[in-house]
């Protein structure tokens, strides 16, 4: 396709006139280009700013998603510096003037300029963070992400008039993060906020008193589970990102207000308040610090502040252990918003072993944690995995075997394009044949009202999963001609689910086959 062909292609989706039912397929043919595009593709945006500015909004998110795919692909390709240096910070300032306000994937715009790091682009960058930033602070947190991969960009076409963006919610903490990541790392002789310390004191107060008022009511902050959830991490996130900065900074000043955060209850808070009046030389500090290392939400972080800190050996040797870590890693895994969203009330590893592990080609530690949340009057228990991953499943897996618990782990983990499940919905008519053979094999060994729920395919092997009645018992049972495994089917909402079933299945045969020939 000719550069001509690539431009009415992009201006096609463009304008009031632009056909959303044929954009997504002009979409996927321009995706399927050569990455050498990107700055045609910036360059046409930027040179129709008033058809921009009519567009679709969701058209216009999928040309920005686009040129962020285009411009991160194929990093290790001789011609690729090439190509992100030739963007022009010009053109995309231009674009991003001319955006519809409800534009979603601005940002990424943004990050094509932090990717390139030319001093041209990161000006643009600081401007743009200091007047017109993203709304949201993870949205800044990628915008930011390439100035921590290397040391190859002039911090003084950033700093220090880039830090008059703390003024926006979005980007206080990711930009502070960067200032931390950068005075840790030793990429610049003094913090680059040193010269605010006062300002970041004052704000770490009102932060604080704004997580105080969260702690004695969280409903006073949302109407929703979501907006509540939103609103606690970004004031998470602001009160360790300027703990700190304030504790790196190294300004006796701060002290009173880093009191006042080792006060909330949050542990995360907690941890770097604590951190910080350790580096301060507070004596309070450092024995709160060592206290918190019992907590294993908080156990990795402190771990990290006592080696920087050198008084890792003060550190109880029972929370330094490969286990301990491993308890640790579940807790932080589970306390994520897209997870459990708080650190259980406890975790502790019940078994662990050095075995072979899909994928890895060395031995890998396994290990299984049981974790507990004591809601008062409800207590959930669970069992996951850390190691070759930390995860865990809905389904209750506190009474199953260990050796199936790592099993069913193993298979959810194992990622091969001829290992996969097809949902009894979705057959196709060989697929229809092969559970119908399957079915009547099932009714020969004495199950009936069989209903299927899915198809797996594991190379040339393939297994049925179906509901079925036997001896007056339902279940949910797996069957591939030769090897059963079945469980009673409940409408309880932590009972196995049918692809649980198959990951059991296959994470046997992968465990079973790669540590025997080992």
């Amino acid at each position: 396709m000719n550069f001509v062909s690539i431009i009415d292609r992009i201006e096609s989706l463009l304008g009031e006139s632009a056909d959303r039912l044929t954009a997504g397929e002009t979409l996927q043919e321009l995706a399927s280009l050569d990455a050498e595009n990107l700055r045609l593709l910036l360059e046409t945006l930027a040179e129709n700013r008033v058809l921009v500015s009519e567009s679709d909004p969701a058209i216009l998110g999928g040309l920005l998603l686009l040129a962020q795919q285009w411009g991160t692909s194929d990093q290790a390709a001789p011609r690729h510096e090439q190509l992100i240096h030739q963007i022009s910070p010009d053109a995309v300032c231009q674009i991003l003037a001319a955006l519809p306000q409800e534009t979603r994937n601005r940002h990424r715009l943004l990050y094509l300029l932090a990717h390139s790091r030319t001093p041209a682009a990161l000006r643009a960058l600081r401007d743009q963070l200091r007047y017109h930033p993203p709304r949201r602070w993870d949205e800044v947190a990628l915008v930011l992400s390439p100035l921590m991969m290397g040391d190859d960009w002039s911090k003084a076409d950033f700093f220090p008039d880039v830090l008059e963006g703390i003024q926006h919610r979005s980007v206080a903490a990711p930009l502070l993060d960067l200032c931390n990541y950068l005075t840790r790392e030793k990429r610049v002789p003094i913090h680059p906020a040193a010269e605010r310390r006062e300002f970041l004191a004052r704000l770490l107060g009102e932060v604080v008193g704004h997580l105080g008022r969260f702690e004695e009511n969280p409903r006073n902050f949302g109407d929703s589970i979501e907006e509540v959830q939103r609103v606690l991490d970004e004031a998470v996130a602001m009160t360790v990102t300027l703990c700190d900065a304030l504790g790196m900074i190294g300004w006796d000043g701060a002290t009173g207000k880093l009191f006042q955060a080792l006060q909330l209850g949050h542990r995360r808070v907690q941890t770097e308040a604590a951190g910080a009046l350790s580096r301060l030389g507070v004596e309070e500090g450092r024995e709160h610090l060592i206290a918190l290392a019992a907590e294993p939400a908080a156990r990795l972080r402190v771990l990290a502040y006592a080696d920087e800190l050198g008084i890792a050996d003060e550190i109880d040797e029972s929370y330094r252990t490969d286990q301990a870590r491993a308890e640790s890693q579940m807790a932080v895994w589970l306390a994520q918003p897209h997870q459990m969203g708080v650190p259980p009330t406890s975790a502790e590893v019940i078994d662990s072993r050095l075995q072979y592990w899909p994928s890895f080609p060395q031995p890998i530690d396994c290990y299984l944690v049981r974790f507990e949340y004591d809601l008062g009057t409800i207590r959930y228990t669970n069992i996951g995995i850390v190691g070759p991953l930390v995860h865990a499943i809905s389904a209750d897996l506190t009474d199953f075997p260990v050796d199936d618990i790592y099993a069913l782990f193993a298979g959810w983990h194992v990622d091969h394009p001829e290992i996969f499940v097809i949902d009894s919905g979705q057959f196709n008519a060989a697929q229809r044949r092969l559970s119908t053979s399957l079915t009547d094999s099932l009714s020969r060994l004495g199950y009936e009202a069989i209903e299927p729920k899915l198809l797996g395919v594991c190379l040339t092997e393939s297994a049925l999963v179906a509901k079925g009645s036997f001896q007056q018992n339902s279940y949910l049972v797996l069957w591939d001609g030769i090897e059963t495994i079945q469980t009673l089917a409940t409408d309880q909402p932590r009972a196995l689910a049918a692809t649980d079933l198959w990951h059991l299945y296959i994470g046997r045969k992968m465990l079973r086959t790669f540590n025997r020939d080992h």
